[in-house]
């Protein structure tokens, strides 16, 4: 009896070093460092929050995960990159909706497809805002559609580049909306405030930590989020959907892939591992230091979010029109 549950002991031990499931080398994953490609420059929030969860994936699983800044062409050329690289499990990517959800129907040259990518977790939102200039006459979202309508050229509207989220944000209000209101495109960020707050331009729907200190100054004024729900921290700020432009909701959100046909096991071992991250109180902190709201939920969730919001946002680029870059 002895040597048959000691045969069958090996046997069973046999068959799982064998199965695909449990193949060694992922056993053991990781047992080097991790490359976590962000296809944007340093600096900015995408950076900001890589970093961060970098730092708490590092210390949970005893490897270093190493960010790895491949910035250009709107985040492909890093999502190309991890697309083709080998899934492994050593090379993931943490990147905001282009890759996902947007890039797809905005570029006709992509040299990868969502499909080539196994999701792993959405890790947080930023909403974007409606934002006007101080000496706009108008105090809510419907009374700045109005007024778009009955002055069809007095709204200029600025974004950080033709298909930036900013961009796509404001195509979105204007296709529920049919208030006229023209694209002007800036090279970033910090020129469109700098013009917003000068009356050059007189309302965006951009993400929020962009305008902080500008709305603290009071040069600008903020009539609406983009969110389902009201942020607590601008609590008397209706949503826009509250406000009157039903259907409403933009955000800019951060997640995390791997190549597909990275083991399934890794892919829940690094979704564990990034909940957690997400669930430490320094990481909320800094989440909401950046006006963020962090997210979670399984890779199957992701993958579901992911296509919802590819349909959502597929409609408003063929609805108007929209190509890369123009």
């Amino acid at each position: 009896m002895k040597n048959f549950r000691r045969r069958m002991l090996l046997a069973t031990m046999a068959g799982c070093a064998l199965s695909p499931g449990l193949a060694l080398g992922e056993a053991v994953w990781p047992d080097k460092p991790v490359r976590v490609v962000v296809p944007w420059a340093p600096g900015g929030i995408t950076d900001i929050l890589a970093r961060v969860i970098a730092q708490k994936l590092s210390a949970h699983f005893g490897q270093q995960f190493v960010i790895d800044n491949k910035a250009g062409a709107s985040g492909n050329i890093g999502a190309e990159l991890v697309a083709k690289a080998p899934a492994d499990g050593y090379t993931l990517l943490l990147t905001n909706p282009g890759a996902f959800s947007t890039n797809p129907f905005l570029y006709a040259d992509l040299r990868y497809k969502p499909s080539d990518f196994a999701p792993i977790i959405v890790l947080a939102k930023f909403p974007n805002a409606l934002i006007v200039n101080k000496d706009l006459p108008v105090k809510s979202a419907m009374e700045l559609v109005e007024y778009a309508k009955k002055n069809p050229t007095a709204l200029n509207g600025g974004s950080s580049g033709a298909s930036s989220s900013g961009h796509l944000s404001l195509e979105m209000f204007k296709y529920l909306t049919g208030a006229p209101v023209q694209n002007v495109f800036y090279q970033g960020a910090a020129p469109t405030k700098i013009d917003l707050a000068a009356g050059r331009i007189q309302v965006v729907l951009d993400n929020i930590p962009g305008y902080l200190s500008e709305l603290q100054a009071g040069t600008v004024r903020m009539l609406a989020v983009g969110t389902k729900t009201r942020l607590a921290t601008f609590p008397d700020v209706p949503t826009l959907d509250e406000a009157g432009v039903k259907g409403y909701e933009s955000s800019v959100w951060y997640a995390m892939a791997a190549p597909k046909g990275t083991p399934p096991a890794i892919i829940q071992k690094v979704n564990a591992a990034a909940a957690a991250a997400l669930a430490a109180p320094d990481v909320q902190d800094r989440i909401k230091q950046l006006q963020g709201i962090a997210m979670g939920g399984s890779p199957e969730d992701a993958g579901h979010f992911f296509a919802e919001e590819a349909q959502r946002w597929k409609v408003i680029i063929e609805k108007g029109g929209i190509k890369a870059g123009g």
